[in-house]
């Protein structure tokens, strides 16, 4: 048995004690327990909120199969999240109102969760005082259990005002919790907690280390697993986070989520979650799809994992769901979307290739696949006509395979790709560009006046070219590859973070490995950012090796246009290392403000060729937006770079 374990009866018990307890150490050992203290749904998932109408099925459906708890959370939902501070207008608050009560009807435990931090300042105690407000109106309609959402925002103190009084983030983060536990205690409610840390995967283990130290033992925390996405969940995995936390973890389930992957659905049993991990972790609660009606399929599965572990499995699980939810003809139906959509988000699904360029697609294959799901939604359209639960899932299921059928048809009419046999291949090659000698040695001074003609390439934003887009020129010039930038308009400065990436910008990424074709970035490439100017002045360069892994590597490969953010940069950036360390040290930028634009120099060592990702952001009426050097940019995925080769 976990040493550190602390079930939730005795958390409950110390929920409702009058006095706080205090930070002093691990708990003592608790009594064993068989079964999870918590299983349900978190609606945590980015994107449109589901309906109204939705969500009351949803919490209907798993009060009927023994899902206890659920928590509201939609991320796009702006009282939950940006506009925190507001109070929920008043059809918004009846809509709460019937879902705690259809909930508690269900015998559902209803959580309502508030994620403040990306903008709240911890020592306001304004800020305070409007949290709670909004909570204490929450807790008016009947609600018992609250979740403090402290995901996704910066991994450090963001206001002057918060660095003067903490330590760091877990201090301001723990005097918040400590002080919200205390006010929630004396109403009676419960408290559960996503730290800023919730995964293995990235963050700060340091920061929560010392939240677990700093807060009481009876508030919960949420932990991923291993990864943001998880393909595995064991006992040891839980032991060490209780190790780390001071308390058994709830696991916040990314399965089935799919709002990282929005091309596809995930219809198959949960996996990989082990017989024995209630021994050393409090709660499973999985973040679903946004289709609500598609996700009850996995969820069923769930349930039947949280009743008894120990005799789990996933297919007969499955099987056990499927006959229970729907008739035969329904199951028929249901077959194509279950084997296409059946695997985990780590699997290699088929029509991944049409999503994330540079894996071979086989193209009978595709086409075989594509008209089964065209074949089973006609039947499940019919069969629709007379039950309800069937016509749901047609209006989640279409929108997937018509994406799916456009996409396929772009492919095979895109010159991009070619045929080779029944593979369709992207074609590289179209993007490889020869560049020329200069007949001078250039100097990068921002300055163009040494290039003795300049031809111009415009660069892309979303495959088309604008008057207004940006433009590079390249040249070789002695040992390096020297690239001219223009573009028009006044240079905005970056944020109130100093960043390079919250203001104008280039962003160019060099693929250190050339010899072969990844479609993830790695410790040998080099990631480069270079700001915009201020007037009349050189800038200094911003230069890191990203190496995603897992996951964040997959998610990021089908990203058009992304930016390297704060998050990426703070989270995954490090020193340049071997050869590219060396690349690193041989950049040299320069850049100028003109009146009507901004141009700039950028030489980077190069031998005989090299692949690179190149791409402008400019800050425009607010917002981001991305200009870049090939037609179809993946600036995380090198199969899509532009392959550069010197001229003889």
């Amino acid at each position: 048995m976990n040493e550190m374990h602390i079930s939730r009866a005795t958390r409950l018990a110390l929920v409702l004690l009058p006095t706080a307890l205090t930070a002093c150490g691990p708990p003592d050992v608790a009594p064993p327990r068989t079964a999870f203290e918590l299983s349900g749904v978190i609606e945590g998932f980015y994107g449109p909120p589901w309906p109204h109408q939705d969500r009351l099925a949803m919490v209907r459906f798993m009060g009927r199969v023994g899902l206890d708890a659920y928590v509201y959370a939609p991320k796009d939902d702006p009282y939950h999240l940006a506009r925190w501070r507001e109070p929920y207008p008043v059809e918004r608050l009846a809509e709460l109102t019937e879902l705690a009560t259809v909930a508690r009807d269900a015998g559902v435990e209803f959580h309502y969760a508030i994620s403040p931090g990306g903008s709240m300042v911890y020592s306001d105690s304004g800020d305070y005082r409007a949290l709670l407000q909004k909570l204490e109106t929450v807790i008016g309609l009947g609600v018992r259990h609250v979740a403090l959402f402290l995901d996704d925002v910066p991994p450090t103190l963001a206001h002057e005002a918060d660095r003067a009084v903490f330590e760091d983030l877990a201090h301001a983060h723990a005097t918040v919790i400590n002080r919200l536990y205390d006010n929630l205690n004396a109403r009676g409610v419960w408290l559960s907690v996503t730290p800023t840390t919730y995964t293995d995967a990235w963050g700060d283990t340091t920061y929560a280390r010392r939240l677990g130290e700093r807060t009481h033992r009876a508030v919960p925390f949420f932990w991923t697993g291993t990864d943001v996405v998880s393909p595995t969940i064991t006992r040891a995995d839980g032991q060490r986070w209780n190790r780390l936390l001071w308390r058994d973890p709830l696991i916040w389930d990314n399965y089935p989520v799919n709002d990282f992957a929005r091309w596809r659905l995930f219809l198959g049993p949960v996996r990989g979650r082990a017989a024995d991990a209630p021994t050393s972790i409090a709660g499973i609660l999985s973040n679903p799809m946004n289709e609500a009606h598609a996700s009850m399929i996995p969820l069923a599965t769930l349930a039947e994992y949280a009743r008894d572990p120990a005799a789990y499995d996933p297919d007969s699980a499955q099987a056990n769901v499927l006959a229970t939810l729907f008739d035969e003809a329904t199951i028929v139906a249901l077959g194509p979307f279950l084997r296409t959509y059946g695997d985990y988000s780590m699997d290699r699904n088929v029509f991944e290739p049409l999503f994330i360029p540079g894996r071979p697609i086989p193209v009978g294959a595709t086409q075989d696949h594509i008209d089964d799901l065209r074949e089973s939604l006609e039947t499940l359209g019919t069969l629709g006509a007379t039950r309800p639960t069937v016509r749901q899932l047609v209006d989640e299921f279409t929108p997937f395979v018509e994406q799916t059928e456009t996409r396929w048809q772009e492919l095979l009419a895109d010159d991009r790709y070619e045929r080779d046999g029944d593979l369709l291949m992207y074609r590289s090659t179209l993007d490889t560009y020869s560049v020329v000698r200069s007949a001078d040695t250039l100097t990068v001074d921002g300055l163009l006046d040494d290039w003795q003609t300049i031809t111009w390439q415009p660069l892309f934003r979303n495959g088309e070219v604008l008057r207004r887009n940006p433009h590079i020129s390249i040249r070789h010039s002695g040992p390096d590859l020297v690239i001219a930038v223009t573009v028009p308009g006044q240079p905005t400065a970056p944020r109130s973070s100093p960043r390079i990436g919250t203001g104008d910008h280039i962003a160019i990424i060099v693929q250190g490995d050339t010899l072969s074709v990844r479609q993830g970035l790695s410790e040998d490439d080099l990631l480069l950012l270079l700001p915009a100017p201020e007037r009349d002045s050189t800038t200094l360069v911003e230069a890191l090796s990203m190496p995603f892994r897992d996951f964040m590597s997959k998610y990021l490969a089908d990203n058009r246009n992304m930016q390297f953010t704060e998050f990426h940069v703070s989270t995954f950036g490090q020193a340049p290392v071997g050869p590219m360390a060396q690349v690193t040290d041989g950049v040299r930028y320069a850049a100028r403000t003109e009146d009507a634009h901004w141009q700039a120099e950028i030489a980077i060592p190069m031998n005989a060729s090299l692949r690179l990702s190149l791409s402008v952001t400019r800050m425009e009426s607010g917002s981001a937006r991305t200009y870049s050097w090939s037609r179809r940019s993946y600036p995380a995925n090198p199969a899509t770079y532009v392959a550069v080769v010197r001229r003889p």
